[in-house]
């Protein structure tokens, strides 16, 4: 297992979304919540890296790469924000360059958690409860995958999103949340029976089940939603143009 260190913090110049004031703030870059567990909490209520203006007393939350970490639970995970410019490829680039120094830095021989690289700060909380309650990521991605597979007209990925709700599922369902993007705002609940999610597990387990299970999640990005909005990106362009120009009629 690998040791971390404490929490990191250092001094970020940024602008304030308000004012547009600079301000030079002190945020988290990592956090290893098992020296202070207060920082799950902070993190989980949007407290984490929140600061307040000076000029006009706005609050907000400043969007910057963290490292959340959980030695006790094996739990290691990297958000990367799609801010600021920043593509789904830099960021990717930016977690591999973090795992080759990080492979580089571990003696020899030390196994490494496996690590999570995740876009959202609702993605980050998400997959904090997910890796809690002992889910494995892809299945659940995967049960996301179908839900929007299965529902076009009324879970329209583009504008809508599900999150795994840890607190409202039961022994017998896992629950998820719909949530529109734009808004934030939630508003409906799907359930998956749980016995359902386990016979998943068994087929994804092992042999051809986990080849499928990993070619449809390679990663390190693993998202339900995105994937099926880049396989209906590719359904659509492999379209005869014939088949287009019918369907618009």
């Amino acid at each position: 297992m690998v040791r971390g260190v404490m929490s990191q913090k250092s001094h970020h110049d940024i602008a304030c979304p308000g004012c547009g004031a600079e301000l030079c703030v002190e945020l988290y870059d990592s956090v290893l919540v098992d020296e202070e567990p207060g920082l799950r909490t902070d993190l989980l209520t949007g407290k984490l890296n929140r600061v307040v203006c000076d000029k006009c007393g706005k609050a907000f939350r400043v969007d910057q790469p963290l490292v959340y970490h959980d030695r006790e639970q094996e739990i290691f995970i990297h958000y990367h924000p799609l801010v600021g410019g920043v593509t789904m490829e830099a960021a990717v680039d930016a977690f591999n360059r973090a795992m080759a120094e990080l492979r580089r830095l571990v003696p020899a021989g030390m196994r490494l958690p496996e690590t999570h690289l995740v876009l959202e700060w609702s993605e980050l909380a998400e997959r904090i409860f997910v890796l809690e309650e002992g889910l494995e990521p892809r299945v659940v991605e995967h049960i996301k995958y179908m839900m929007f597979q299965q529902n076009p007209e009324k879970l329209d990925a583009s504008s809508k999103g599900l999150l795994f709700d840890a607190q409202d599922s039961t022994d017998e369902m896992l629950c998820f949340v719909v949530q529109d993007r734009a808004s934030r705002k939630l508003e409906a609940m799907l359930h998956f029976a749980r016995k359902d999610y386990e016979a998943l597990l068994n087929v994804f387990g092992e042999g051809q089940g986990l080849k499928l299970l990993m070619d449809q999640f390679p990663g390190p990005v693993v998202n339900g939603r995105l994937k099926f909005l880049q396989d209906r990106l590719m359904e659509k362009a492999e379209e005869p143009e014939g088949g287009r120009e019918e369907a618009k009629a």
